[in-house]
């Protein structure tokens, strides 16, 4: 192996090895929730109990009490930091939510959402609709309100419902009003507009207050439960766990390990603000020129993240604010009608990189439309991508047979000049300027190739459209590694798995390294390289192993086919220095030499 082609694996490996560490998974562990209990049929009401109880049981608890009734109730002070359930409320009602996309159900206690199960997704292994909620988490959508008494939380508090249950057809639309009276008679009105059609719920919320009710100045809405891990592997998925908020034209990210759960973070101007996993996404969309100071914290270890969005009040009546609530796939084309910026969520990889992954994605899904398997689709990419650099790459064998053959040249002058390595290298750079010889013609296809690399990278690891996409056999899921088997233990660096296509992707490798090698002294590297890159693409997506496997296969297709439409390259010849100096004198000697003996050898 040449100079050329060390340096191009060098630079490809260093590539592998930095997405390796960026991406490497911490080894905490957190076990995924459970699916909640299904949504009661036909509006009946079910009970929950308080946050950490994930269960639901059908209950004949009598309705909320009337306006008048709660005006006559006097609490004990309420804070946002301790969340206690008065007592004296009666129990809350889960009001069941049904449409084409997702099944909801929301609490008429605090008006809170306690579940949120996506009917287009599936977790892993047949566990049932994709969950974004944890079940033994908090609720979502609490509202505290700031007055000048102190602030009052409405978490606890139970609101009157307008419906029982509400079932939504695909292009139809339906709401759900919770009111509520609070003792320190400040008025609550929140309003769901479910859509048949998308995963955005419209909420309008009315903050009013009677005359004598202490002046009301700013409300939060808390998001505390962050979002549930979807794909039955917590310790890969914490690595995408993060949240994103919209300040100006930025929109920053947050990664969920590095926000402390004490201190937290804190946003100022902030325009959307949302919770990721790897697949989903859950946020709060003020309208259009509300903003919202945000504080950031991590729930506990688990490495979600859950925001606490405050906003002012500024009108004197009543307050009135209008929401767009997302809780779904990050679709691309479904995230950029929402706000600017939004799409964003969905990890393209580097800035500089982002684009040829935009356009990968495209090219991936235009594919899919005519193709129906991704593994075909991906298969097809590899061999048009061989084909756009067939030119370039026969170019770049070419150039590496060359320096094979001028190899026992280069030897000789390094035997000659030995105690003056400046003398080499400039007799070296002449002799590849006399031949004709490009020691750098072999790296340029594959670094020109490594953007692509990098781009399917992101798309197979990171869009919806190719999660739990199969291909054939055990290749069950080309967004994550293939298992073969699962080993009776965990061994060092390859786990309790056994992966096929990485180990078949390190063959290929071999053989490709065993054609373009030549020089004695780096042997070694034909067995070194492929081991390394076995280790280093054994816990990549298989999609994209398998893309690297194909473009190994063909390439070795197209080096037999240069190699043979090329003379073979003469051995080094031995004598004294001048001999061995020029590979083409010396050919030529054994030319008239066996011209002298008629032919003879």
């Amino acid at each position: 192996m040449d100079r050329r082609a060390l340096i191009a694996i060098a630079l490809s490996t260093l590539l592998i090895l930095t997405y390796q560490i960026f991406f490497a998974p911490r080894p905490d562990d957190v076990a995924p929730g459970e699916t909640p209990a299904a949504l009661v049929e036909g509006g009946a009401a079910t009970e929950r109990a308080t946050p950490g109880d994930a269960t639901a049981r059908e209950t004949g608890a009598p309705p909320p009490e009337t306006g008048a009734e709660m005006r006559a109730e006097r609490g004990p002070d309420e804070s946002a930091a301790l969340f206690d359930v008065d007592a004296e409320e009666p129990e809350g009602r889960i009001i069941p939510v049904r449409t084409p996309l997702y099944e909801m159900e929301i609490d008429t206690r605090g008006g809170l959402i306690r579940s949120i199960r996506l009917a287009e997704f599936d977790l892993p292994n047949d566990g049932g609709p994709v969950e974004l909620i944890d079940p033994e988490g908090p609720a979502g959508l609490g509202l505290v309100i700031a007055t000048r008494d102190g602030e009052v939380d409405v978490r606890g508090r139970n609101f009157n419902a307008d419906r029982d249950a509400i079932e939504v057809g695909p292009e139809g639309e339906k709401t759900l009003t919770l009111e509520r009276v609070l003792p320190d008679g400040i008025r609550v009105r929140r309003t769901f507009r479910f859509h048949g059609d998308t995963y955005r719920i419209d909420l309008e919320q009315i903050i009013d207050r009677d005359p004598a009710a202490p002046e009301v100045f700013s409300y939060r809405l808390l998001w505390e439960p962050g979002i549930a891990f979807t794909e039955g592997v917590p310790d890969e998925e914490k690595r995408d766990m993060a949240a994103f908020t919209a300040i100006g034209e930025k929109v920053v990210k947050d990664v969920a390990g590095k926000v402390d759960p004490e201190e937290g973070k804190e946003r100022t101007g902030v325009r959307w603000a949302a919770v990721r996993n790897k697949y989903f996404t859950v946020a709060i969309i003020p309208s259009e020129g509300e903003t919202a100071d945000v504080r950031l914290r991590r729930i506990g270890a688990e490495d979600r993240v859950s925001l606490d969005m405050k906003f002012a009040i500024r009108e004197t009546g009543p307050a009135r604010a209008d929401f767009g609530f997302w809780a779904g796939p990050l679709d691309m084309d479904r995230l950029k009608a929402q706000a600017p910026g939004f799409e964003n969520m969905v990890d393209m990889g580097w800035s500089l990189i982002r684009p040829i992954s935009r356009l990968t994605l495209a090219f991936v899904l235009f594919l899919h439309r005519y193709i129906p398997n991704y593994g075909l689709v991906i298969f097809v990419i590899s061999l048009l991508t061989k084909l756009v650099f067939y030119r370039l790459t026969n170019k770049s064998l070419k150039s590496m047979k060359d320096m094979q053959r001028i190899q026992g040249q280069v030897s000789a002058l390094r035997e000659k000049y030995k105690n003056d390595a400046q003398r080499v290298q400039k007799e070296t750079m002449a002799l590849y300027k006399k031949e004709g010889v490009n020691p750098m013609g072999g790296c340029l296809p594959m670094m020109l190739q490594m953007p692509v690399f990098i781009a399917l990278y992101s798309v197979l690891r990171s869009t919806i459209e190719l999660r739990q996409a199969p291909f054939v056999w055990w290749i069950n899921d080309l967004s994550r590694p293939d298992v073969l088997a699962t080993l009776p233990v965990s061994l060092p660096f390859l786990g309790t798995t056994l992966s096929l296509l990485p180990l078949l992707m390190g063959v290929s490798m071999y053989v490709q390294q065993k054609m373009t090698t030549a020089d004695p002294r780096q042997k070694a590297m034909v067995y070194m390289m492929p081991i390394l890159f076995t280790f280093f693409f054994y816990r990549l997506p298989s999609g994209l192993v398998f893309y690297w496997l194909v473009n190994n296969v063909l390439s070795i297709g197209q080096q037999w086919f240069v190699h043979r439409s090329i003379e073979p390259a003469p051995a080094p010849a031995e004598g004294n220095g001048e001999d061995a100096g020029n590979g083409k004198a010396a050919q030529n000697k054994t030319k008239t030499k066996s011209k002298a003996r008629g032919g003879r050898p």
